[in-house]
Order: C-alpha cells, then structure tokens, then sequence
C-alpha cells in the first residue's frame, strides 16, 4: 500500500472546530485534500451551577460516567474552579466510552474504573460493573444536551439513580447558513469525495445544513435537478459515507439515507481506515 492511500482525494471532515484537528491531519498527512465544515458547535452550558453543585457533593456518587472528552474537558475545568481535587475525586469511581475519553482523565492522573469492550451505549450498560442489579449505586453523569436515553433508562429501571448535568451545549453552528452554501455548491459541482461523520449528531446536523442549502439554491433557481431525482439523494451521489461506528451509522441511514463504511475500530483511527477502504472501493 502507498504511503498516501488518499493522495487526491477530497474529503469532508464535519467535527467541531475544537476536534477536528486530529482527523484533518491524519487526512492529509495520508495525502487528502481536506475540507472543514464544522456541522456541530461545541458552547459551555447556560449555566454551569448544575455541575458546580454536583462535583461540590461528589462524594456521594458512586460513579461518575464520561461518553465524551468534552465532558471530562468540562468536568475538570469546573472542579479546579469549584476546589475539588484528586484526592475529593479519588471517592468515587469513573467509567468511560471510548480511548479518547480515557486519556482526557488519565492526563489528569485518573484511571478509569470501567470502560466498555466496544464504544457503543449498549455495551456500556451489559458490561457495566454489577449490571443490571445496580440497586442504590449513585451515578452522575455529566454530558451534552443531546443524546439518546437508552443508558439513562437502563440503568434507572436496573435500580441506579443517575444524575444527568448538562457540561456542555450541542448546537447548531452559528454560521450554518455559510456552511449550507458553500458545502452544496462543492456538492453540487462533484468537489466532494467523502463525507466523514464522527457522531450521531453530525448525521442529524448534517441533514438540517444540507436541507438549508439545496432549498435556499432550489429557491434561488441556482440548481436543477434531473427530472425524477430527489435533491437531497442527488446532491450526495457519487459520495462515501463514512461513519465512526454503529450509532452514527443508524443516524446516518435515518437522515441521509445510507452509509457506505463504518468503521471496524470506533476511534478517529478507525474513521480514517473506514476512509482508506471506502476510496480504495470507488477507485477499483
């Protein structure tokens, strides 16, 4: 294999401003032409009083479960603020999805108690320490604002009373319109190779960006659609999909339509192998 297996090809990275160094370096390192189009906005929450007074009172959780480096980012922000150190900290156990989550504590000198085999919700609650008979266990889970319940709800009916604290704000971003105009024009003039989507959300984000700038166009008489063709199908023809792992995927299918490779490992390493065999399937 060459030691640019994506020389030429031209690929969308959709993470957040603040995350989506890593995945554009790998890329281009590897030889792609990278554009960043940041579909989420990653803000502090309206108010950070919630996760003040729950790592005040950390001692009486059990656990407290990280689903993304941005939690920890804000957890340990907050707790430097509020006067909780290691050693308040050391009171309670911390579970975690994913590498990447794992080295945002222990850079911090934190283990991880717990982390699941695979990254998904699903594995994290039948791998979980004690599951399903968590009867009194106290967790708190600091997290975004979007996101599905299945592990809230899981563990609530296995007896766990869980403390969901918004640490941070998922939204839109603000310059959405921009991005809508200037993603389906490259769209629309075959600029784009590969779509890669790290999260659920970005499926989701995606969709409404991607809606936001055909209707605008279509409006405008800027595009034309091939009789018989739907705008939103034939504005994505041609590209790969790519997605991180099994939720982003079933976000993906639901909003955009498909998928045409998910990663085998659901990390940003594993994203960019998915990449590797996606062009090399299109190439052949």
């Amino acid at each position: 294999m060459t030691d640019q297996p994506l020389k030429g090809a031209r690929i969308v990275v959709t993470r957040s401003k603040k995350q989506a160094a890593s995945l554009t370096s790998k890329l281009k390192a590897l030889g792609a032409e990278v554009y960043e189009f940041p579909v989420i906005s990653i803000t502090p929450p309206e108010s950070w009083q919630p996760l003040d007074d729950a790592i005040a009172g950390i001692k009486k959780y059990d656990w407290v479960l990280f689903a993304s480096a941005n939690a920890v980012d804000a957890f340990m922000a907050r707790a430097e603020v509020v006067g909780i150190g290691k050693e308040e900290l050391d009171f309670t156990k911390f579970a975690v999805i994913g590498p990447g989550t794992a080295t945002g504590l222990e850079e911090r000198g934190i283990k991880p108690s717990f982390c699941p085999t695979t990254f998904i919700a699903e594995t994290l609650v039948s791998e979980f320490p004690n599951y399903p008979n968590l009867q009194g266990k106290r967790i708190l889970w600091p997290r975004t604002n979007v996101g599905r319940p299945y592990v809230l709800d899981k563990m609530t009916e296995a007896g766990a009373k869980i403390d969901v604290v918004e640490s941070y704000h998922t939204s839109l971003p603000a310059n959405e319109e921009d991005i809508a105009d200037r993603l389906t024009t490259l769209l629309w003039k075959n600029v784009i190779d590969v779509i890669t989507l790290a999260s659920a959300q970005s499926a989701r984000n995606l969709k409404t960006i991607l809606s936001t700038g055909l209707n605008k166009k279509l409006g405008d008489r800027n595009l034309e659609v091939p009789i018989g063709k739907d705008s939103f199908t034939y504005a994505l023809e041609g590209v790969v999909i790519a997605t991180i792992g099994p939720e982003t995927s079933a976000a993906a299918r639901k909003h955009l339509g498909r998928v045409d490779i998910e990663a085998e490992v659901f990390t940003i390493d594993g994203l960019v192998d998915a990449v590797i065999k996606g062009v090399e399937r299109v190439s052949q």
